[in-house]
């Protein structure tokens, strides 16, 4: 599954992540496989896992591999689980 990634994502990914990081971070993003989730906001699972991470690449893995295992885990342990516009556009900015 190729998934795109936001310009907001893109650039939250720049700040958390170390420059050599990051391209690995949004191509890692870009090829989530999201087991059932068509439905689902993309851009909302891939922060969720960038937020997780904290800049951290090994707690981007672990995201990462638990989003493609269950994807509600993230999107809850994130703070994305309900009423969650508000919360990524504070997280991200403004669309």
């Amino acid at each position: 599954m190729n998934l795109a990634v936001s310009a907001r994502l893109a650039a939250r990914v720049r700040r958390d992540f170390a420059p050599d990081a990051s391209a690995a971070v949004l191509a890692r993003l870009e090829t989530l496989d999201l087991y059932l989730a068509e439905k689902q906001s993309p851009e909302r699972i891939q922060a969720a896992v960038v937020l997780l991470a904290q800049g951290d690449l090994a707690k981007f893995e672990h995201a990462a591999g638990r989003a493609e295992r269950d994807w509600r885990d993230v999107l809850v342990w994130s703070g994305l689980g309900n009423n969650w516009h508000p919360v990524l556009d504070a997280e991200l900015g403004p669309v």
